[in-house]
């Protein structure tokens, strides 16, 4: 790294943006694949099944900010955010490999070992996650290099998609049913530790920053409520979030029981989102050198808007060119989703940080945290409760016949309640304004 002007190397970009294949595999074994588990596997009704994963994420959700500042005021051989990276690769691989491998157990205690499993899950994930996520703000000061190692962990996020979008079929492959997830659960565990792992190495590398003096308690929060360019970015992301997690949640049963297709287009179809958002990846950084970053992610979110929306007019007679078209898109518009919110992030927060000269990231990342968890917590809630209403019929590992108005409720999980949360999203970003730091002038580093 160049002391200097805190420029990064790739390598150390790419190792830290690796952490992100850990995060997102984690993010959506929770909302793309528990959900069907539970329901098409185990055989929970949905609604009980949304309501545990839900529960655990509320649980842990409270936790997020609490550690946010005690990683600000950390101090340590380590640093303020390695200890707990590493505590929480552990602990996040471990509670993926005993959800998705419970024990025979009566109907009733079923449920317990669930969502213990999922507080360890989250508990892991929140670890790691919030000293990670404040590390951008603080591995520089320069806008133009936030852009580019956000543009890193996206890409990274897209493999980490492509990896849990192939466990369906890897599922199937393994013998399906309760066996076949139980192998799944314990390779994607395995993915969970190297990745995060391969970002505590990164830590280790990176800038170290003091935290200077903290407030004490809870009145070290209300520096977030009062940062409005932050908060106009959070209220944002909780539209799009729940948005993504609804999408997410009932994409598995959009394929299955409405389009009727095999667990293969699942694969194909993450493959085709993957492609797309590390293809375009360069064009979105390039974009977001010349033209406003909050513009950028005003048309992006629209774009997903509508994509979304085309689920409306989905049908068994569909051709897989057709789906697989939307997958491509959706790759390179939720690319930009993510990149320039992402890179947004760390800008409004070195903003605080260069008003009051206390460096409190993990405060930040902390409630960032909070807001993520709580919002796709509630997208698989509310799917299963859309799901029960419209009288959707839970399955052992079997092929259930769903009647039609189970196959409303799920395109109503999968375009309209997505469509419009993202379009919503849009109020708050017109009224989001940063004043350009000296630094947003510096020419941005050739890659």
């Amino acid at each position: 790294m160049d002391s200097s002007n805190h420029r990064l190397t790739i390598g150390l970009k790419a190792a830290w943006g690796a952490g992100s294949i850990g995060t997102v595999t984690v993010l959506t074994i929770n909302s793309l694949l528990l959900l069907f588990f539970m329901t098409s596997v185990l055989g929970l009704a949905p609604a009980l099944a949304g309501s545990l994963l839900f529960g655990a994420k509320l649980v842990d959700a409270v936790a997020a900010p609490v550690l946010g500042g005690i990683s600000d005021g950390w101090r340590g051989a380590m640093g303020r955010r390695a200890p707990f990276m590493l505590a929480g690769a552990f602990v996040s691989a471990a509670g993926v490999a005993l959800v998705f491998n419970p024990p025979a157990l009566a109907a009733s205690a079923l449920p317990l070992w669930l969502l213990g499993s999922l507080i360890v899950i989250a508990l892991g994930y929140t670890l790691f996650n919030v000293p990670y996520m404040a590390m951008p703000a603080e591995m520089t000061d320069l806008p133009t290099e936030r852009t580019s190692i956000m543009s890193w962990r996206i890409a990274f996020v897209s493999i980490g998609g492509l990896i849990t979008g192939l466990a369906p079929q890897t599922a199937t492959k393994l013998g399906g049913g309760r066996t076949g997830f139980g192998g799944v659960g314990l390779i994607l565990a395995g993915v969970v530790l190297a990745a995060m792992l391969s970002a505590f190495l990164a830590a280790r590398r990176t800038r170290q920053v003091a935290g200077g003096a903290q407030a004490a308690g809870f009145k070290r929060f209300a520096v977030v409520w009062q940062n409005k360019p932050f908060m106009l970015i959070i209220y944002a992301k909780i539209f799009q979030l729940v948005g993504l997690a609804s999408l997410t949640a009932s994409i598995l049963f959009l394929m299955k029981n409405v389009l009727q297709q095999p667990e293969s287009t699942v694969g194909l179809y993450v493959t085709c989102s993957t492609v797309a958002t590390i293809g375009f990846m360069p064009v979105w950084v390039a974009l977001g050198r010349r033209f406003s970053k909050r513009n950028l992610y005003i048309a992006a979110c629209l774009l997903f808007t509508c994509l979304t929306s085309s689920w409306l007019l989905a049908g068994p007679g569909d051709p897989l060119l057709f789906i697989l078209i939307r997958g491509f898109l959706s790759g390179v518009f939720s690319g930009g989703l993510l990149l320039m919110g992402q890179s947004l992030l760390p800008d409004a927060i070195d903003a605080d940080c260069k008003r009051s000269g206390v460096r409190r990231e993990g405060v930040y990342a902390g409630a960032y945290s909070f807001v993520e968890k709580a919002s796709m917590a509630f997208g698989p809630l509310l799917i299963g409760l859309i799901l029960q209403a419209f009288h959707f019929q839970p399955s052992l590992g079997k092929n259930v016949p769903q009647p039609p108005e189970a196959l409303t409720g799920i395109i109503i999980g999968v375009a309209v309640v997505p469509g419009i949360l993202y379009a919503l999203s849009v109020i708050p970003l017109l009224m989001f304004r940063l004043d350009p730091e000296p630094a947003a002038l510096v020419p941005a580093p050739a890659e």
